[in-house]
């Protein structure tokens, strides 16, 4: 069975608690799924300890013979919700601990017997901060990720006619995928619901909606009122396909814009015109460089070739242009205006720069890129052109 490597788990494990240490902290208790597959090495639901000398100990409510097939550290079963949260009431009872706050809910404060959120010591910071850099092991995951994205748009390229709806085209993208190794969810932290099937067409690729981006897309429904919809696709028109693909746990993010039949001028121009400003954005990403000096880049490459609706109309504007990615599919840093956050070595980052024009539609690209000391390169080879079928 593939795992993660045990070396690999435990220098994750003591990075964190080098920063438990210095905090003077005596620990943390995870709770959240990625974070405890980041620290473990398994997804089974439970609670991991984390102490500042020591092996974690690892409290499985389900499935325990799963997890220690595919943890190194020390599972202790645990028989319902009360024993799990009786467990982490005993590790938790002497203070100094620290919770990734932004994965507890009220409920699970009250079930530590914390009443006082105020107490509670935030280590996700910490922990993100440990997660942005990636090690080779991680980089190779997401290139394997990058190597399906890829065989994906392949497909793309093949199958879109004239006809399909941006859903039914979706679900071959989407079925092709999985084939290959995706696991079919892009986890991410808080209440977006991220997904890969953002397939949208014509007018469709300016529609508003709850997503932050300048392509909302109108969705199946009013519960689900985004991504890919029923309009039918047709010639002559932008068809943007961002299509997230997650291998092992890690992900890569990345869009492409595609064209049935003769592309209009104003497809070509604002197309073209994206381009450049992605390939600027790009050509910053370097290592120790502010977040918000690469969002600055692209925004005065925009004003300069006259893009209209640079990240949206102005009523709806998108507030990013790009953002970390690795086991959840928007980390930090997220490229924004700014921001005084530092793109560190070893990050991964998306840039996803798009336009809307008018009422006629809107274009984008995205790539997911490696970010080094000298530069950066993306981790999925996929042409960056408007791809015309």
């Amino acid at each position: 069975m593939r795992v993660v490597p045990g070396g690999e788990i435990r220098a994750r494990i003591e990075a964190l608690q080098a920063r438990l240490s210095a905090r003077g902290l005596r620990g943390a208790l995870l709770n959240g799924r990625v974070d405890r597959f980041y620290l473990s090495g398994t997804a089974q639901e439970g609670l991991l300890w984390v102490g500042c000398d020591g092996d974690p100990r690892l409290f499985v409510l389900r499935d325990v013979a799963r997890a220690k097939e595919e943890t190194p550290f020390e599972v202790i079963p645990v028989a319902g919700w009360r024993g799990l949260w009786g467990r982490a009431r005993e590790v938790a009872a002497a203070g100094g601990v620290g919770l990734t706050l932004d994965a507890l809910t009220a409920l699970d404060l009250l079930r530590l017997d914390l009443h006082d959120p105020a107490a509670a010591h935030d280590v996700t910071p910490d922990l993100l901060a440990l997660r942005a850099r990636k090690s080779p092991w991680e980089v190779e995951r997401m290139e394997e990720a990058g190597r399906v994205a890829a065989d994906v748009y392949r497909l793309a390229a093949h199958v879109l006619r004239p006809g399909l709806t941006e859903a039914q085209f979706a679900g071959q993208l989407f079925a092709r995928a999985m084939e290959l190794g995706h696991e079919g969810i892009l986890r991410t932290r808080g209440g977006f619901e991220a997904y890969s099937w953002h397939v949208l067409s014509g007018p469709n690729t300016r529609k508003a909606g709850a997503v932050d981006t300048p392509m909302s897309g109108e969705g199946l429904s009013p519960a689900f009122p985004w991504g890919a919809g029923r309009r039918v696709i047709g010639q002559g028109e932008p068809v943007i396909v961002d299509f997230g693909v997650s291998v092992f746990g890690y992900a890569t993010d990345q869009t492409r814009t595609f064209c049935i039949g003769s592309a209009p001028q104003w497809l070509l121009d604002a197309h073209g015109a994206v381009l450049e400003v992605h390939r600027r954005m790009a050509e910053s990403l370097v290592a120790g460089v502010a977040a918000g000096e690469v969002f600055t880049r692209g925004e005065e490459e925009a004003h300069a070739l006259g893009l209209s609706g640079y990240l949206g109309p102005p009523e709806s504007r998108c507030r990013f242009v790009g953002h970390g990615v690795g086991l959840e599919v928007v980390e930090p840093p997220l490229i924004v205006a700014g921001s005084t956050s530092m793109v560190g070595a070893s990050s991964t980052v998306a840039l996803e720069p798009k336009a809307v024009v008018g009422d006629l539609g809107g274009v984008g690209v995205e790539d997911t890129f490696l970010v080094g000391p000298e530069g950066a390169r993306p981790l999925s080879g996929i042409p960056l052109e408007l791809i015309r079928v």
